[in-house]
């Protein structure tokens, strides 16, 4: 009830007392009154009855309509009926009244009540018994003592609904909701004209099952258990104004249901959950728990306290958190998987538990250490996992200042767990991470560990590491991220590339099989203003010859557009080895070559000048087959009359040919690749292969600007078909 309806319902009840004491002094009668009004409240045909038997007296009063303006409701047919009046001189009142009244949001109702009006201070008492509340009932209790009130009300399994109709009917300022479930109450409070002096509160949902329009708030057969006290204060003066401040404690316990608080999900049948805390509230702007202890069966057990203030663009002021336990798969699947239900991450697997300490203060982390035991995660594509990571993570903020890190604890007043733990840790204690096994990017990691230090933005390897790779290893020397997270973010990293096979590389990305190895030293690989360079060449041992690639620098790595430059050359490669990894058609002996000014945007060629040849001196034995004359062919505008040949004569007899040399250059701009070949030939084309021996046989091409994407279609094409695409 609030304190303002509940004033003028017993103003109400006080102006009808009042009424019948004024004609006490006369025999039976009955008095009529066309309308009579107050703060708030009118009546209209309004009937008292007064009757005397010996020295006591009855009443009954009726009320056509009754309305009430702080609920906006009109009552009808009002019925009051007093067995026994007290007509006393100290007093007006009546005990075991009985109101009948028809109420259009309640419905008929038909209530107990004792009411009584004191002649000498004004002195107000008002009950009600038995209000029906759909299949429930509501008992109401309402006192007032010279500027002071009070009140209690109690339910009995009061549908939801019906609540939400009356609040409805009072105009409170509810969010339109859909709602079942029964709600068991009982409440009390007392205050003054000035506010709330103390109230207390025990409510028990059943089976609650409600949801807002917008659907961010729902629950599904809610059972939960609420416990409460609140207590006022002396006013003190806060933010220029003397405003009161109220200590509270709050229980909540639930084992049975669901709630579903965007994007958050619980089900407390499968992990009951209990929380309890005390604090208090100052001018309605800052929140401080001085408390708090949360029990979330199988996913978190924690404790701390923390302060909050509303009117701050960070509200979280401070923090300090103790964190027992957060165990996994229950955490998982609780807090952090519907927060990443947009993400690759979205159906984890996971296990173990962490515990640790958080502190926040002046609304800015200050501290966090972290025990990691038998964690372990996988997203199921096997882009992102590790097994067994266990240690201890650490991190600390430079802003923390001098006192608060060797602030103590008055004598006498012992330190909270998380506090005296974090001001125990040393600004920058180092950090230790093991695991077992992992995979990034499909690469299988082998087990391994981190030994590092991170404060504030930064990060820093304080030991050598090795991480297996695949059947490799990569050992890092140096790593170092400052500014981690900011558009300033710089990193720097040596490390060297024990050889990992290139055909399980292959394997894992789900490239063309070949053979060979990857490694050498990655030194000076650094990130400064957005941009990444490498200070040194990374060579590659494939198709039985190098691949090496310099030069190397990317442009917003994390943006939404990175650009990638690079210079590559390729020496003395396998082309058997090359065309069977390509399904290109076979052609043995050597190529080398060479990829200039290779630009990428957005991970797609946009400029290069590529050259690929037999490298002079070649000895090898080399042949080519008649399914790669035809596709070399193509790609140089040559594909009709290489087909031609091909299916004429006596060169359709022969599977494969000798040649020369061969080879093929593209100066990729703006979408048009210039064409040439190992040498010109006649008519302004140039050979692509040059024949040798008899049958002799040249691929000799013509177009000398062909169009990009086109030239990238047909070598998709010709090498993931067992045939030819001329056009």
């Amino acid at each position: 009830m609030r304190n303002k309806a509940a004033g003028k319902a017993m103003a109400v009840a006080a102006g009808v007392v009042a009424m019948i004491g004024a004609v006490n002094a006369i025999d039976d009668t009955v008095l009529e009154i066309e309308r009579v009004q107050g703060d708030g409240w009118h009546a209209e045909g309004l009937t008292v009855g007064l009757e005397w038997s010996g020295r006591q007296a009855s009443a009954r009063a009726t009320v056509e309509r009754l309305w009430l303006e702080s609920m906006q409701q009109e009552l009808r047919d009002v019925r009051i009926d007093c067995a026994q009046l007290d007509l006393s001189e100290a007093a007006i009142g009546c005990a075991g009244a009985r109101i009948v009244a028809d109420w259009p949001v309640l419905g008929p109702q038909s209530v107990s009540a004792s009411i009584r009006y004191a002649r000498g201070d004004g002195a107000l008492d008002v009950a009600l018994q038995g209000v029906r509340l759909g299949q429930g009932t509501m008992d109401l209790q309402g006192e007032l003592r010279q500027g002071a009130w009070g009140g209690e009300v109690r339910m009995q399994r009061v549908p939801v609904g019906e609540l939400l109709a009356l609040a409805g009917a009072l105009k409170l300022p509810l969010e339109s909701w859909t709602a079942a479930g029964l709600v068991s109450l009982s409440a009390s409070a007392r205050g003054s004209k000035s506010g709330l002096h103390e109230a207390s509160v025990e409510l028990h949902l059943a089976g609650l099952t409600v949801n807002n329009d917008s659907g961010s708030l729902a629950s599904e057969q809610l059972d939960l258990q609420l416990q409460g006290q609140v207590q006022a204060q002396a006013p003190a003066a806060q933010h220029g104004q003397d405003a009161p401040e109220l200590r509270f404690s709050v229980a909540v316990q639930s084992a049975q249901g669901q709630a579903y608080a965007q994007p958050i999900f619980l089900d407390f049948g499968a992990h009951e959950i209990s929380l309890r805390a005390s604090g208090k509230l100052s001018a309605g702007r800052e929140l401080v728990v001085e408390r708090f202890a949360l029990e979330h069966a199988e996913v978190a057990q924690a404790s701390g306290s923390a302060s909050i203030a509303f009117d701050e663009a960070q509200p979280l002021r401070s923090l300090q958190l103790e964190l027992a336990g957060l165990q996994f798969p229950g955490a998982y699947e609780s807090y952090f998987q519907p927060l990443l239900l947009d993400t690759s991450f979205k159906s984890m697997q996971t296990a173990g538990r962490i515990a640790g300490h958080i502190l926040i203060e002046n609304g800015t982390p200050q501290r966090v250490a972290l025990e990691l035991t038998e964690v372990s995660f996988d997203d199921g594509a096997h882009s992102f996992a590790l097994a067994g990571l266990a240690g201890r993570l650490q991190w600390g903020s430079a802003t923390r200042t001098q006192e608060t890190a060797g602030s103590t604890v008055p004598a006498g007043e012992p330190a909270s767990a998380p506090a005296a733990a974090l001001r125990a840790l040393e600004p920058d204690e180092p950090s230790h991470l093991h695991w077992h096994s992992g995979a990034l990017f499909g690469l299988a990691l082998g087990e391994g560990e981190l030994h590092f230090r991170a404060h504030e933005r930064q990060f820093r390897l304080i030991q050598p590491a090795r991480i297996p790779v695949l059947d490799g290893a990569l050992e890092l020397q140096t790593f170092r991220i400052r500014n981690a997270g900011l558009p300033t973010m710089a990193f720097l990293v040596d490390a060297a590339i024990q050889p990992i096979s290139v055909q399980r590389l292959c394997e894992a990305f789900g490239w063309p099989s070949f053979g060979g190895q990857l490694g050498g030293a990655i030194s000076g690989l650094r990130m400064r203003n957005g941009v990444m360079t490498l200070g040194t060449t990374l060579h590659a041992q494939v198709f039985d010859g190098e691949v090496t690639v310099s030069d190397l620098r990317l442009e917003e790595p994390f943006g939404q557009w990175p650009r990638f430059y690079s210079n590559v050359s390729m020496d003395d490669l396998d082309l058997e080895l090359v065309t069977g990894a390509f399904s290109f058609g076979r052609i043995t002996g050597r190529l080398s070559g060479a990829i200039d000014g290779l630009q990428l945007f957005n991970w797609t060629p946009v400029a290069f000048d590529a050259r690929l040849y037999t490298p002079p001196g070649d000895r090898s034995r080399h042949r080519i087959s008649q399914r790669a004359v035809q596709n070399i062919g193509s790609i140089g505008g040559g594909g009709a009359g290489v087909t031609a040949a091909l299916s004429s004569g006596v060169l359709r007899f022969f599977d494969d040919f000798n040649y020369d040399r061969l080879g093929l250059s593209c100066r990729l701009q703006n979408e048009i690749c210039i064409m040439d070949g190992v040498l010109p030939a006649p008519d302004g084309g140039y050979y692509l292969v040059k024949g040798k021996g008899l049958p002799r046989i040249d691929v000799i091409g013509s177009a000398r600007r062909v169009d990009w994407p086109r030239l990238v279609q047909q070598l998709m094409a010709v090498t993931q078909a067992q045939g030819v695409v001329v056009e």
